[in-house]
């Protein structure tokens, strides 16, 4: 990070995020839903509006689905 004067931030969770999200490269993008379920992983990043908006209709996608039933109460 310093020898390049990046300055955006770094989570040092490598092994987690190759091990459990198996990342096949950088960048890599999920949407996650409210119950923590990974609901769209996608790779790599594109500047134009289109990927932009892409996203957006994939978060509002995810944001419309119903949360699973709770398991009724005993």
């Amino acid at each position: 990070m310093n020898q390049h004067q990046l300055a955006f931030t770094v989570i040092p969770a490598s092994t987690f995020v190759w091990q459990t999200l198996k990342v096949l490269g950088i960048p890599s993008n999920w949407i996650i839903d409210a119950e923590g379920v990974v609901r769209l992983k996608g790779l790599g990043y594109d500047s134009t509006e289109k990927w932009v908006t892409g996203m957006k209709d994939a978060i509002a996608k995810v944001q419309t689905v119903a949360p699973p039933a709770s398991p009724p109460a005993k």
